[in-house]
């Protein structure tokens, strides 16, 4: 680890009477930077509070209905709308399907409760650690649920760390260590040996206070690539952004930007953009997988990241990962360590690869005994069947879900 620093940004906030918050998440306003007058200011934190308010009535919408909600009858269907990321993974009568974000059980209960009957199985994948005493109670809540409502389903944690299959396991659930940056796409992330370096560090985080994007302010030629799911309103997200573009001529955007906001950049531009830099960074304390971690490594990036939870740190090797203090200056010396070393691009690939090949076929094979154990006809995997991220799961409504499955117990597919 590297010794502690305090860079020269982190005195700035201390001059302007900013308080970290804990894990070192920076506040609304900190992350806004300051408003161009008084009455600015005022309008941004009223729509932030607006914003919060919006968002916690839809996510508590979302989660909460299908407990309320009957499974049978004119009521059930009110949440036939609402999109959920899932996926049919087998082809018998007995349907194995994949949830993914989360609190992934509440989101299966929306397919469950109107499956009663049947044998099901749901091979659910949180998208951020369960490492947290108040979700590990939840579950054990929402597991005696599906014991007594339906019995005839099993739901399987695929867990991005081992403490995480421990702790389920401990509340009665079944789980297996998988972590979930087995299924980024090496055929989309890769070298390009043709591109040149142009930065010392590429960030991938999303507008959130969780990435912590301050920590990377002290590198001196940074990129970074972001979007935004709504943690701030768009008049926050604007004022993020030109925080971003004001710390140095040197740190620049990748995304496109459109009235303000960041464009969305597809998987291969964002592989073009880490091939520009010689370094990834992870600077989130609590995490899921991560999937940017993966995405680096697999095009070859060293990794400066800092301690965490969450599991993105299963595939770090000392020998191209640093994991430093939560500090800007550090951060940096962490950063042009690894860029000095100029550590072959393939060699990094080459030895994530090993490790992620023979995982897959861990996964491979317990999901092939699975299907078998259910009844299917389907042949064991050969092959990997997760063409990145998209092939783990599909947006669509809860209807459109059930119609798959009904139609493959009918042998219309």
């Amino acid at each position: 680890m590297l010794p502690h620093a305090v860079g020269r940004h982190m005195d700035r906030r201390q001059e302007q009477g900013g308080a970290v918050k804990k894990d070192g998440h920076e506040t609304f306003e900190e992350m806004v930077g300051l408003a161009g007058s008084p009455l600015g200011r005022i309008r941004l934190l009223a729509a932030n509070r607006a914003n919060r308010t919006r968002t916690k009535i839809k996510a508590w919408t979302r989660a909460r209905l299908p407990f309320i909600l009957p499974a049978r009858g004119l009521l059930s269907g009110l949440d036939g709308g609402i999109d959920m990321p899932s996926r049919l993974q087998s082809r018998s009568a007995d349907p194995l399907c994949t949830c993914r974000r989360p609190a992934s059980a509440l989101r299966a209960r929306r397919l469950c409760r109107r499956l009663v009957p049947r044998r099901a199985t749901f091979l659910l994948m949180p998208n951020w650690t369960l490492e947290r005493p108040a979700v590990v109670e939840q579950i054990r809540k929402d597991l005696v649920w599906f014991a007594k409502v339906c019995p005839n389903h099993e739901l399987i944690f695929l867990c991005n760390t081992e403490e995480e299959r421990r702790l389920i396991a401990g509340v009665g659930g079944t789980a297996i260590f998988s972590n979930h940056n087995l299924v980024i796409s090496e055929d989309v992330f890769r070298p390009l040996p043709d591109v040149p370096v142009e930065f010392d560090a590429v960030y991938n985080g999303r507008i959130s206070h969780t990435k912590r994007h301050y920590l990377a302010f002290e590198i001196e030629r940074l990129v970074h690539v972001t979007s935004s799911i709504g943690e701030l309103p768009p008049a926050g997200d604007r004022a993020f952004l030109r925080r971003l573009q004001a710390q140095s001529p040197l740190h620049s955007i990748a995304n496109p930007l459109v009235d303000g906001l960041p464009g969305r950049l597809t998987s291969v531009e964002v592989n073009h953009v880490y091939n520009r830099a010689a370094v990834g960074l992870c600077l989130s304390a609590v995490e899921g997988a991560m999937y940017s971690s993966m995405e680096y490594l697999l095009a070859g990036l060293p990794i400066v990241s800092m301690p965490s939870i969450g599991g993105r740190d299963v595939y770090f090797d000392p020998d191209y990962c640093i994991i430093g203090e939560p500090e800007p200056v550090a951060i940096r010396g962490a950063v042009e360590r690894l860029r000095d070393r100029a550590i072959p691009r393939e060699e990094i690939r080459g030895r994530t690869l090993e490790r992620v090949k023979a995982e897959r076929l861990e996964l491979m094979a317990y999901l092939s005994a699975l299907k078998q154990g259910m009844g299917s006809d389907d042949p064991p995997f050969s092959e990997w069947p997760f063409a990145g991220t998209s092939g783990l799961t599909r947006w669509a409504s809860v209807r459109a879900h059930l119609r798959e499955i009904a139609a493959i117990s009918s042998s219309k597919i």
